[in-house]
């Protein structure tokens, strides 16, 4: 099977996070023997100029390469979704969107919508990261029967257990206290603010507790100065950083903390768990379906930062056993999810030569 991979993210050496997810997959399907080639955006934003001209790039790749795919697996509905319908319709060739969050919640908005139902109505699959993701694509209108739930996985090789001190000497992270780790871009979604705010809570009981942020984004100075206010001037913030290196920062810390606004699922939160750490996430959105509320994991309201702060002072006071929590992410390991991605791509290619062959173009 040749499969085509249109995403509007990819990681670089300057950008080591962005769409490392997408990536992982691509590499676990080709460990099953699928061929797969990748027309990707390898940038984040660009501005009003810049970003129609990188789409546009996007569109001509797809155009030239879809006739020898056999089918197309395109990331987000719009705009990466129409385009995977432009070059499928053109080249006879079937499509199957995956939605991630924030493209759905874009169906709301008229213009999108217009532009992304031709590649909905059209394709032959349409994979949701999650179980709340797939209720919301269902309340825009999208069948529910056609939507299949499954999330990018988690490589358990390279998200495994390991010792913390040795974790922490690599960092340069002192051998001693609690570290409460947050990964993710610094953004409104993803709640930085709230979530110093539950730490300076938590010092009052836990004084040597520290933060660390791995990410980066808009809100990068208002999270120094906000730490600066709350006291926080220990704050570790290196920024972005290679995924290969993140395991690392996991396994460094005593608990993850994903508080976001809403989160479609949360991959770190599956990550921090394949490497033996606890996680307190958030109950908006599908990081629920994936994180216990007990034991390795607490649900918390993200806009609450008493809450976030007695659900970090609780797993740090009972912190569970790494294996406890690896078990927790072992059903959603890469390697499955990506056995299930093939079979949707193998129906697709399935479904469109038997169209083909019943005249039904």
């Amino acid at each position: 099977m040749r499969v085509l991979c249109l995403t509007n993210m990819w990681p670089t050496e300057a950008q080591p996070d962005y769409g490392a997810f997408v990536a992982a997959m691509c590499g676990a399907l080709e460990a099953r023997g699928v061929a797969v080639e990748v027309a990707a955006i390898e940038a984040r934003g660009g501005g009003p100029l810049r970003t129609p001209t990188k789409y546009g790039r996007l569109a001509a790749t797809a155009a030239r390469r879809a006739h020898a795919a056999d089918v197309i697996y395109a990331h987000y509905l719009f705009p990466t979704g129409a385009i995977a319908a432009a070059a499928g319709g053109l080249a006879g060739t079937p499509w199957v969107l995956t939605a991630h969050g924030g493209d759905v919640a874009n169906l709301s908005r008229g213009v999108v919508r217009a532009a992304t139902d031709p590649g909905l109505r059209g394709a032959s699959g349409i994979i949701a990261v999650s179980g709340y993701l797939a209720e919301e694509l269902a309340g825009a209108g999208v069948a529910r029967g056609r939507i299949r739930v499954i999330n990018m996985g988690v490589d358990l090789e390279r998200f495994a257990p390991r010792e913390r001190g040795p974790a922490r000497a690599r960092l340069g992270l002192p051998p001693d206290g609690e570290i409460i780790l947050a990964v993710g871009g610094l953004t409104d979604r993803k709640n930085p603010l709230t979530l110093l705010q539950a730490v300076e809570r938590l010092r009052a009981t836990r004084p040597g507790v520290r933060l660390a942020l791995v990410g980066s984004g808009p809100l990068a100075a208002a999270v120094g100065r906000g730490a600066e206010r709350l006291g926080l001037t220990d704050l570790v913030a290196p920024g972005a950083v290679p995924h290969d290196e993140v395991a690392d920062w996991m396994a460094a810390a005593d608990v993850l903390a994903m508080v976001s606004r809403v989160e479609p699922l949360g991959q770190v939160a599956l990550e921090a768990l394949a490497v033996g750490r606890p996680v307190v996430a958030t109950a908006v959105g599908g990081a629920r379906e994936v994180v216990p509320d007990h034991g390795p994991g607490r649900i918390v309201d993200p806009l609450d930062p008493a809450r976030i702060a007695a659900a970090l002072d609780d797993v740090l006071a009972r912190p569970p056993a790494a294996a406890e929590c690896r078990a927790a992410a072992a059903p959603y390991a890469l390697s499955q999810q990506a056995a299930r991605v093939e079979s949707v791509l193998a129906d697709a290619c399935r479904s469109d030569g038997e169209t083909t062959a019943s005249g039904n173009t």
